[in-house]
């Protein structure tokens, strides 16, 4: 461990002793494993700058993974300055580690004075950014209710006002949920290629993404139920719904097409392009509704390109 991330780690440490000795919450609520703080051995996210958490999970909370990797600027351990903070959501299948070995944000960041928080969505098991109807997973309560305040009383962040959050694919679609059905949490939202109102054409929008979970991922049974016996909670989850909660909120969405000719052509990735007509359409009927509703909101829709990190990259940029 280097002396600076050392110096990084205690002052986190500290941190969260004084935030639990502060706190009102029982200790029991709380897994009594110690948190640590991790050094990254992954060239994508080197340390000092580069490094993971784990997160205290309640007893009545499950997640398959609490680990959060978080990127700070570079001078973060030698001033006193508060900060911005970016939360960065992944796709399906992905997890906690996407953003940088796919997305290359550490890169991307380095110039950036803001404060990068990536925290998992189910790994190989899809979360969708919620808490699952049966009751396997608490994803939505892990994120919003546990993650998010308990990093933001130990990171220097400047807090409300302050804070954005973007995903790509099933990231967009929890980056919208998130940010509509909490007004006012997040200043900016962003989805590239996400999949962001599922209920474009309702129920017939709704049942084709239910029976598309064995090829997509998309959410089934488990997740949100049947969208015809179970279609409430559909709309409960999906951004499309709650574009008033947008407000006052930056909207930005970008997608492709699914045809060949962009700038990452890869004819081997055929069921990658096939998806993202789809997406589009979501995106186009979202962006509609954000402008009926007198949302301020920006798109890009590039053209050809499939659904995957390439094209996410870009739009990332963008």
């Amino acid at each position: 461990m280097t002396a600076k991330f050392a110096k990084l780690a205690l002052t986190l440490l500290l941190a969260s002793l004084l935030a639990a000795c502060q706190s009102n919450s029982s200790p029991a609520a709380i897994d009594d494993k110690l948190t640590r703080i991790y050094p990254v051995d992954d060239p994508s996210c080197p340390p000092p700058r580069c490094f993971e958490v784990d997160i205290p999970v309640p007893q009545d909370v499950n997640v398959s993974q609490n680990r959060v990797r978080i990127i700070v600027p570079a001078d973060y351990d030698s001033s006193d300055r508060h900060y911005p903070l970016l939360y960065l959501l992944h796709d399906a299948p992905g997890n906690y580690l996407s953003w940088t070995q796919l997305g290359h944000v550490y890169e991307k960041l380095s110039n950036l004075d803001v404060i990068a928080i990536m925290p998992d969505g189910g790994g190989g098991n899809p979360g969708w950014y919620s808490d699952w109807r049966d009751g396997s997973f608490q994803w939505e309560t892990f994120h919003m209710h546990i993650m998010l305040p308990w990093l933001e009383q130990r990171l220097r962040g400047l807090g409300d006002g302050h804070r954005a959050i973007a995903g790509p694919s099933m990231g967009g679609h929890g980056a919208m949920s998130y940010a509509s059905r909490y007004p006012g949490r997040f200043v900016a939202a962003a989805g590239f290629s996400g999949a962001v109102d599922f209920l474009h054409l309702e129920q017939a929008s709704a049942l084709y993404t239910y029976l598309g979970n064995p090829i997509a991922g998309t959410p089934n049974g488990p997740i949100w139920g049947d969208p015809i016996s179970q279609y409430p909670i559909w709309q409960e989850h999906d951004p499309g719904e709650h574009i008033a909660g947008l407000s006052n909120t930056l909207v930005l969405i970008s997608s492709g097409n699914g045809l060949p000719g962009g700038p990452h052509d890869d004819l081997s990735q055929a069921p990658l392009y096939a998806i993202e007509p789809l997406i589009l359409t979501m995106n186009m009927s979202f962006e509609q509704a954000l402008a009926d509703a007198g949302i301020r909101h920006e798109s890009w829709f590039y053209g050809p390109g499939y659904h995957d990190w390439p094209y996410y990259r870009d739009a990332f940029d963008w």
